[in-house]
């Protein structure tokens, strides 16, 4: 009997520490993360949200954008337009030349008729200056030796003008146009067969 009752204490003991150690190891922890979670969760239930400052900040970045795409618009709307005038301008500098067109075949066929060049346009056939003008073209004359000044409206260019010299190549009546561009350098761009001069 006394035998039983050691191993029954010796029993009772050893239950008793493994219920120590459950506790100790596996509940404590258990216990201890729960409550590390619960006032994780209790502080963010208390830290205040600022919605007044989110939505300020959401109008600051809306400002922002729609400021950045106004710029690129403008900037869009601002090259189309360049592109219009120099397409404008182009159109208006190829009229100009197309109007000296009838004047240096006029020319070159009082050339060929009579081996000189006419003194008027009246001469060679065509109107007086002041009857060809035009969107680009602020009159058309005969200048010396043939030349066909083509003098600019302002439309096109300020104080400028394109000249048509005429250049003979053999006496059968063969001649080469040389086209000169006076006054708005920029035109070069428009009529990039002509030479600028000063």
């Amino acid at each position: 009997m006394k035998q039983f009752l050691i191993t029954l204490s010796a029993v009772l003991i050893g239950g008793f520490l493994a219920l120590l150690g459950y506790d100790h190891f596996v509940v404590k922890p258990r216990e201890a993360a729960a409550a590390k979670t619960e006032a994780a969760a209790r502080r963010a239930e208390t830290v205040p949200v600022d919605v007044s400052k989110a939505r300020e900040d959401a109008r600051d970045v809306a400002a922002e954008l729609e400021s950045s795409v106004r710029r690129s618009v403008d900037s869009a709307e601002e090259a189309m337009r360049a592109q219009a005038k120099a397409m404008d301008r182009a159109s208006l500098a190829r009229d100009a030349v197309s109007r000296a067109t009838m004047f240096r075949v006029a020319m070159t066929e009082y050339y060929q008729t009579n081996g000189a060049w006419p003194r008027t346009a009246e001469d060679a056939g065509l109107p007086p200056p002041e009857d060809t003008r035009g969107p680009a073209v602020a009159s058309i004359a005969i200048g010396d030796a043939g030349a066909v000044v083509v003098r600019l409206d302002r439309a096109l260019a300020e104080n400028a003008s394109i000249v048509l010299r005429p250049e003979p190549k053999s006496a059968m009546g063969v001649v080469d146009w040389r086209c000169e561009l006076k006054g708005d350098v920029t035109l070069k761009a428009f009529l990039p067969r002509c030479v600028v001069v000063r």
